[in-house]
């Protein structure tokens, strides 16, 4: 099992590493400006690209930013609130209402007094309602982040209760119920600068931020005057967006104050990349073309230039990681394999164990596992076939550098160590970049059978693909052996030979226990005819006198 476990690490985490392209086959990339930054995977040709930021993507985002009556930035300013709480008091209720009464045992609110909406001269003095109740929603609107066709296209229902209003909902739990509704949309609150944001965290024009009031009733109308309360201005690449006529007011949602009104929303913006004379639209300021990863930092004020070249330094680390990785695998395995048995250390019986301190016991059993592979067939040959897939060449590469070899590995001493010729590897990079990939991770498919499906051609294959191959079937052979786990219901030989041996114990058993109780009727019968004879003695004797 400890064998097993060792390969099937290997096999499953380590090797697949020298399989991939991505590290074998490395390639990087580098910009002569800061305003582009560019990363290359191991597709990309070893060339140069010409690269223009035009415009950078925005995500549509909205934050508070206080106002006086006019709609003008108040510098400093918090959200404004009512009933004289500070800044540091995120309850709703404080926000909305400029007076909120209620009666906790009929549970009924009263009277309430909503806040003033500062961009609707109809409501100068707020909306008042009485007799509601605790179930009641206080507030509702509807957010929509431009996916969304619920409630006719509004988007999700955001509301709060009466109770929920009175219990001490805050800006907090605000975001929470946003975020909680499974649109791109999400909300926070800043409680150090009072400042509560929405934003979508997917850019680009096709996704928005949609507010909407709620239905013609009081919820709806106060859902309306709280939004506008909250004074949430739209921000884009760190900048205020102004009204179109340039003045110093701010856009911001005062379109609610129409609740039967569907605005457009607030939008982002795409971005626009230029690789090589071609244009490419961007939602995140980035675009990947022929292999690289441009993103967008900032709009350049003339053509950058990229350049793609080999990561020559990291494909040489990822074979010094091979070899060692091999070496560390090969050693263990022949370590099993030269592994004598202890002498005079054969497993304990249970009566052995009973008689033995568990300290006793873990000290024996260490001595009797030992030299349980020695020599081990199915070991030998993992190990031969481990060797075998280093020094073979590989068939279907052609040129000079198809084998370990040819790129600086070889092995050395009688247990098949190899060892790493950075020189070597370094010069074969440099006249065929993709020697080393070729070398690990070539596949095969050119050998097929009769019926034209694809056959699995070792000689044609690289390295890794090789010692998967080898693993993977040595895996299924020790299983098929000796199981994969300390259950004895798996199907291997030596857990078929246990069940064998426990039914084979088990059937002793139960003929013991029959002879047993055989032997005891019959002791039964004996003791039950001895004191009948017993008293017939006593009678003739008894008789006699």
């Amino acid at each position: 099992l400890e064998l097993n476990s060792s390969i099937t690490t290997f096999n499953a985490s380590t090797l697949s590493q020298y399989k991939m392209s991505a590290n074998m086959n490395a390639k990087t990339a580098s910009s002569n400006s800061s305003d582009v930054k560019v990363e290359a995977n191991a597709t990309a040709p070893i060339m140069s690209h010409q690269v223009e930021v035009e415009s950078l993507s925005a995500a549509a985002y909205l934050v508070s930013t206080a106002r006086d009556s006019s709609g003008n930035i108040v510098t400093g300013g918090t959200i404004p609130r009512y009933q004289g709480a500070s800044s540091s008091n995120v309850e709703l209720k404080n926000i909305l209402f400029q007076t909120l009464t209620y009666d906790e045992t009929t549970e009924k609110v009263t009277s309430v007094k909503t806040g003033k909406n500062p961009l609707s001269s109809a409501n100068k003095n707020g909306y008042s309602y009485s007799n509601l109740n605790y179930s009641d929603n206080a507030i509702t609107f509807y957010l929509n982040d431009g996916t969304s066709t619920e409630n006719g296209g509004k988007g999700v229902e955001i509301s709060f209760t009466f109770k929920e209003i009175i219990d001490g909902a805050t800006l907090n739990d605000l975001a929470s119920r946003i975020n909680g509704k499974g649109l791109n949309v999400r909300a926070a609150y800043d409680t150090v600068n009072d400042k509560f944001s929405l934003y979508n965290v997917k850019g680009g024009e096709a996704n928005t931020i949609k507010l909407t009031g709620g239905p013609a009733d009081q919820s709806g109308y106060s859902g309306l005057v709280f939004l506008n309360a909250l004074n949430l201005t739209q921000v884009q690449n760190g900048e205020i967006v102004k009204k179109a006529d340039g003045d110093d007011r701010i856009i911001s949602i005062k379109s609610l104050s129409n609740t039967s009104k569907n605005n457009d929303g607030i939008t982002g913006e795409n971005g626009k990349i230029i690789v090589d004379g071609m244009e490419y639209a961007t939602t995140d300021n980035k675009a990947t073309v022929g292999g690289i990863t441009y993103t967008a930092l900032a709009k350049t004020s003339k053509p950058a230039t990229v350049s793609v070249s080999q990561d020559v330094d990291g494909i040489v680390d990822k074979v010094k990681s091979f070899v060692a990785d091999y070496n560390k695998l090969l050693s263990s395995l022949y370590e099993k394999y030269d592994e004598k048995p202890e002498s005079g250390y054969t497993p304990l019986t249970q009566s052995q164990k009973d008689a033995m301190k568990d300290e006793q016991i873990t000290k024996w059993e260490e001595k009797a596992k030992k030299g349980l592979l020695y020599h081990d067939q199915t070991l030998g040959k993992i190990i031969n076939e481990m060797r075998e897939s280093i020094y073979t060449s590989v068939d279907s590469v052609e040129g000079k550098y198809n084998s370990a070899y040819s790129i600086g590995i070889s092995t050395t001493g009688l247990k098949g160590q190899l060892v790493l010729d950075e020189d070597k590897l370094r010069k074969a990079l440099a006249e065929d970049s993709d020697a080393v990939y070729n070398v690990f991770a070539k596949l095969d498919n050119s050998k097929k059978d009769a019926q034209g499906n694809v056959v699995n051609n070792p000689s044609g294959n690289g390295i890794a693909q090789r010692l998967g191959d080898i693993f993977t079937t040595a895996m299924k052979n020790i299983k098929s052996r000796a199981g994969s786990s300390t259950s004895i219901t798996e199907d291997s030989d030596l857990n078929t030979l246990l069940r064998n041996l426990q039914t084979k114990m088990s059937n002793f058993k139960k003929m013991m226990n029959s002879f047993e109780n055989a032997l005891y009727k019959k002791y039964d019968k004996m003791e039950t005819t001895l004191a009948s004879l017993g008293a017939q003695l006593n009678f003739v004797m008894g008789g006699n006198q």
